[in-house]
């Protein structure tokens, strides 16, 4: 699985991306203001979830990478918050949940690990099924505009960070893109460097992605069986102007039984 090799740099991807802290502080809020089960799909290594849990949030926490759950697992038991995590191994297109949820919630653009419109909307009725009434549904996805699909095809230097071993390293990115499809294939290189700056080794972890436009986006929510309630530019919670907006956050509602 792609996320199980790209595990071992994701503190220095996410440490570096311009919507970590953003997005951090608007999912804790919806977190916050919701009673009853909480839901993080993509979890991950638990950036997000177990800053909830820290904050007394019992949280359920599902992927499908058994290397990042267990990122997940043991950051939670280091911070003493194990009781208020939960972690399921499963898909976003079949996991199951002991009970329905109140809030569920697919943070960093992670819709985007399935890469066709037919696997998004399996997912979006996965949700759907597993939300109790009246339940919410959030999630976020790029906005790729032309500026966007120009800067993702240059190549980057995202970081300079020192290794486990003493070794200084850097962290390339490009992004091979393919409008027709929506999807794009970001590789990433890490050159780790001897004390003189001479390359030691180079390992790519390479990662496939998608993006929806938003007409996409609620048309998926409408057919799944949701109700918009808002579409963001950003998560400032700004309203939604293709012209100007940063992301695309949307927020749903599973009708009443």
């Amino acid at each position: 699985m792609e996320y199980d090799r790209f595990a071992e740099i994701y503190d220095v991807w996410t440490d570096t991306a311009s919507s970590t802290s953003p997005n951090l502080a608007f999912y804790l809020d919806a977190y916050a203001r919701t009673s009853g089960v909480v839901v993080e799909l993509g979890v991950g290594d638990g950036r997000i979830a177990l800053a909830a849990a820290r904050q007394g949030r019992a949280m359920t926490g599902v992927d499908l990478s058994a290397v990042m759950l267990r990122r997940c697992r043991e950051r939670a038991e280091r911070d003493g918050i194990s009781a208020l995590v939960t972690l399921i191994e499963a898909d976003f297109r079949t996991f199951v949940l002991p009970e329905p949820a109140r809030l569920v919630t697919l943070p960093y653009h992670s819709l985007g690990h399935l890469t066709t419109l037919e696997a998004k909307r399996d997912a979006l009725r996965q949700v759907h099924a597993q939300l109790a009434p009246g339940g919410q549904f959030i999630f976020d996805d790029f906005l790729m505009t032309p500026a966007r699909l120009a800067y993702m095809r240059q190549v980057h230097l995202r970081a300079e960070y020192r290794l486990p071993n003493g070794h200084d390293a850097l962290l390339w990115v490009t992004s091979l893109m393919d409008e027709a499809s929506q999807t794009m294939r970001v590789v990433t290189w890490e050159d780790e460097l001897d004390a003189s700056g001479v390359l030691l080794r180079r390992q790519y972890r390479p990662l496939s992605l998608s993006w929806l436009r938003p007409e996409q986006a609620r048309t998926l929510l409408e057919e799944t069986g949701f109700a918009v309630e808002a579409c963001y530019g950003d998560f400032s919670r700004t309203a939604f102007d293709p012209a100007q907006a940063d992301e695309q956050v949307w927020v749903a509602r599973k009708g009443q039984a």
